[in-house]
């Protein structure tokens, strides 16, 4: 049964909106087709063949649902060398070899480097190509179109920069490639209004299909009424015009195999896979950013298709093909859904190169300038810099670092600028994630936890830290979470165990197993029927105070409590038994670090006794195996300041009744052997309370204090400080 989300995104729901979503990508791939092919110094039939193969052939086979794939700028000038030094028979035949190369790295996995690029950089990327694209069509906007369509390095082949071109077209304005833009833009605007969206005709009838559809429009209406404001010529999209198949065959160049010796070929066949290759991987992560519905892609299936696209380019005459941002990012804002938009607009490709040249080459480049100034403009919105800037510095420097490399240069070269200063800021973020230091100032506690990864760079921080370490303080090091230690990072922590000495620091070192790649530390067995029975009193109090040393130093045993729980399934052997407070913040399995199954948990308002208490700590000792039956009170107690105070509420007046012993105890004087003097009055009570529930244990349990005789078990009291968390026990 398909889900709604299946649904959605099915190819037969999704035909309505990929229809005129390929048809927009059509129209826009016509000039970028043959503007590269005529920046690479090939014929322009080999732009549109590849054009057309990475609709047909790469996008069938591809699992990205919105990429689109064709000629790339990128590539341009690497294909003019290469046809200058080798001829165009002979780079057709290196662009094959790419093909098999990308075919044969994509099988290897190597896909994967796709993975390794920050989102900052990828951010970055699709706003500075944003940029470029806003700045390149405004010449074109503005009926100057000397540079080729698809350009996209700042350095532009008409000798001059993105910038300088913005100064130089003024000289050369057409007026009707002007009316014309300002038109289009007026109705791609207007497209995004509530006026229109409340039409159905808008789900099949996308704004910039009407756009190009005004422009040849309003171009014949120029020739036929003022022919001073006609475009024609360059201004216009120039498919080559063939009247017969045996034309269409006469545009298509072969790859010439006899070159396969020339040692030439092979380094061209190389470059061109590596730097398709790239470009593909970071236009996949891209496209997969603006996908609004999130999908992954394979990087390694998508270097196959791309490989298998560039075979087939390259036999057929085609130049080589990758995934192309500015086509993807157009399909998505186009409202595409599924991959049939990519296949179609293949397609459509050929069919106007085979059958409409003539009604193609009426589109004036001015009305797909204003398309694709819109989606410059989306790309690059300014909400994206704030967000960016909002997420932190880290991410911000790369992001506008590749911003402005790939304005100034090329997409490959800003991108790696990019990558550079996110590795650099990687280095920044690792000298601090190496560890965290949290401090205990009640009992000038300083706790350090290394992370997973403590690398040769956290090298100086530690070593500061240490040294920097206050004598006759107390310091813990948990290396539990480490995976891997450098060894650098260990002899530092090796050497300050010396110094801790010499400083009078009290040093614990937790779970420090060694240096480079660590074994996970073992993870606390539950306890068993033979661990139990074989366990003294004493042994289970020392227990006890040990898990509570770990509590109040932030560390814990490894364990697995829902396992603990499984296993406990068939019995359960705990240790102790102890009586606790209600208070929120006092856990007994916490404090004294200890999991499921470990120990019996009794919990009362003031810890007092009762029968239905000593019926639970008779079968617990008696039935259970438990060795330590344990009265815990804690400072700040709320029902040893209702009894204090002679609160009176329902059920809890008899419940506070059984406190005033304790407070009247404390009031003439008598107080525990181990009493805090300085603790407030109610802590005070709180500590005689422990000693006097002790002494009813051992005189209305006869169970119980027949044990205690014969060492069976012990029965003991304890404090517990909420401040330091440190339990302080009673004999």
């Amino acid at each position: 049964m398909l889900t709604e989300n299946d649904w959605i995104l099915s190819y037969k729901s999704s035909f309505r909106y990929d229809l005129p979503a390929s048809i927009i990508v059509f129209l826009l791939a016509l000039p970028l087709c043959l503007g590269i092919a005529l920046a690479s110094g090939a014929p322009l039939f080999a732009g549109l063949i590849a054009g057309g193969v990475g609709g047909v052939v790469v996008a069938s086979l591809s699992g990205s649902a919105l990429g689109v794939s064709g000629p790339s700028a990128g590539l341009a000038v690497i294909v003019f060398v290469a046809i200058q030094e080798v001829g165009f028979e002979a780079v057709l035949l290196a662009v094959v070899l790419a093909g098999v190369i990308q075919f044969v790295i994509g099988n290897l996995g190597a896909g994967v480097i796709g993975y390794y690029i920050p989102s900052a950089v990828i951010t970055g990327m699709l706003s500075g190509i944003g940029i470029i694209i806003f700045l390149k069509q405004i010449p074109h906007a503005m009926g100057y179109d000397k540079d080729y369509e698809g350009d996209m390095s700042f350095m532009q082949s008409d000798d001059y920069t993105t910038l300088t071109e913005l100064g130089h077209m003024i000289d050369f304005i057409a007026p009707g490639a002007v009316v014309i833009s300002l038109i289009c833009l007026g109705i791609l605007l207007l497209w995004e209004t509530n006026w229109i969206k409340q039409y159905h005709f808008r789900h099949w009838i996308h704004g910039s299909l009407v756009v190009v559809i005004a422009g040849v429009l309003f171009n014949q209406l120029f020739i036929s009424f003022y022919p001073a404001w006609a475009l024609s010529g360059n201004h216009l999209v120039l498919l080559p015009v063939t009247e017969t198949l045996s034309d269409v065959l006469s545009l298509i160049t072969l790859p010439d195999f006899s070159q396969i010796s020339n040692p030439a070929i092979y380094p061209v066949a190389v470059t061109i896979a590596i730097v398709a290759s790239l470009e593909t991987l970071v236009c996949v992560e891209a496209t997969d950013k603006l996908d609004p519905y999130k999908r992954m892609t394979s990087n390694n299936r998508e270097l196959r298709a791309q490989g298998i696209g560039n075979i087939c380019s390259g036999l057929i005459g085609g130049l080589p093909i990758t995934q192309l941002i500015v086509r993807s990012s157009a399909n998505i804002q186009s409202g595409a859904r599924t991959k049939t938009s990519a296949c179609m607009h293949g397609i459509l490709l050929l069919i106007a190169v085979l059958l409409i040249p003539n009604l193609a080459n009426k589109i004036p480049l001015a009305s797909l300038a204003a398309i694709l100034l819109v989606v410059g403009y989306r790309l690059a919105r300014p909400t994206i810099f704030k967000t960016m800037y909002q997420v932190g510095f880290y991410h911000f420097i790369p992001f506008i670092a590749t911003v402005i490399g790939l304005i100034f240069s090329d997409m490959l070269t800003g991108i790696m600028i990019g990558v550079a200063f996110a590795l650099i800021f990687i280095l920044l973020e690792t000298l601090k994630v190496g560890f965290h230091v949290h401090e205990q100032q009640h009992l000038n506690k300083t706790i350090i936890t290394l992370s997973e990864n403590v690398s040769f760079l956290n090298k100086s921080n530690i070593l500061h830290l240490l040294n920097n370490l206050p004598k006759k303080s107390n310091i813990v090091i948990d290396a539990t979470n480490a995976k891997y230690i450098d060894y650098d990072v260990y002899e530092v922590i090796q050497n300050f165990k010396v110094e801790a000495k010499r400083k009078g620091i009290n040093l614990l070192v937790q779970n420090l197993r060694g240096f480079g790649l660590l074994k996970p530390v073992e993870r606390t067995l539950p306890i068993t029927k033979e661990v139990q029975q074989a366990l003294t009193p004493n042994e289970v109090l020392n227990i006890l105070k040990s898990g509570n040393k770990r509590f109040i130093s932030s560390l814990r045993n490894k364990r697995n409590l829902l396992e603990q729980a499984n296993e406990s399934v068939e019995g359960q052997f705990p240790i102790a038994i102890i009586l606790s407070c209600i208070d929120s913040r006092t856990s007994a399995e916490l404090i004294f670090d200890q999991g499921l199954g470990d120990v019996f948990s009794v919990r009362v308002a003031g810890n007092v006794v009762n029968d239905d208490i000593l019926g639970s700590m008779e079968y617990a000792c008696k039935v259970a195996g438990s060795k330590l039956v344990v009265v815990l009170g804690h400072t700040h107690c709320g029902a040893i300041k209702g009894a204090c105070t002679g609160a009176k509420l329902g059920n809890l007046t008899g419940l506070l009744d059984k406190i005033q012993l304790a407070v009247e105890s404390v009031n003439k004087g008598e107080m525990t052997e181990n009493s805090t003097l300085d603790y407030p009055h109610e802590d005070q009570v709180a500590e005689r309370n422990v000693e006097m529930m002790v002494e009813q244990v051992k005189q209305r349990s006869k169970v119980l204090c027949e044990m205690e005789a014969g060492s069976e078990i012990a029965i003991v009291g304890a404090m517990y400080n909420i401040e330091t968390g440190l339990v302080e026990f009673y004999n």
